[in-house]
């Protein structure tokens, strides 16, 4: 069977996993995204998805700019994204955070930044080795 991208139909690797479902019986799915239908639908990687996630489809936070979405599209599951997505994923989850007190919120949006600019960084670091690869 034929691998297609779950948005557009598209066969074109590569093609990358954002979401599963398990069936109780047996089965399930998997939802494959190509580069494209990454960045358009902002969607992370299964691989990089915390793990109390429940396996859905998972879009970047909106401090996540679109032009930085586009440039993580085509990186796919790269193991360099993990440890940043990981860090923005759990400072957005503190901005949240209704224990906290107003400093303490304003510090978690300010960490939540700051793992954008990593995120960057490392997204550059990713594109330069996959330029080099070629």
């Amino acid at each position: 069977m034929t691998e297609r991208c779950a948005s557009c139909g598209t066969t074109m690797p590569p093609l990358t996993v954002v979401a599963v479902h398990h069936a109780g019986s047996g089965g399930g799915w998997t939802h494959r995204a190509c580069a494209s239908c990454l960045a358009r639908e902002r969607l992370i990687p299964l691989t990089f998805h915390p793990l109390r996630h429940d396996g859905t489809r998972l879009p970047y936070p909106e401090i996540v700019p679109g032009e930085l979405v586009a440039t993580l599209a085509p990186l796919g599951e790269s193991p360099v994204l993990a440890a940043p997505i990981g860090r923005l994923l759990a400072a957005v989850a503190r901005t949240r955070d209704r224990t906290l007190d107003a400093d303490q919120r304003h510090a978690a949006h300010d960490e939540a930044r700051a793992t954008v600019a990593q995120l960057r960084k490392a997204a550059r670091r990713a594109s330069h080795a996959v330029r080099e690869a070629r």
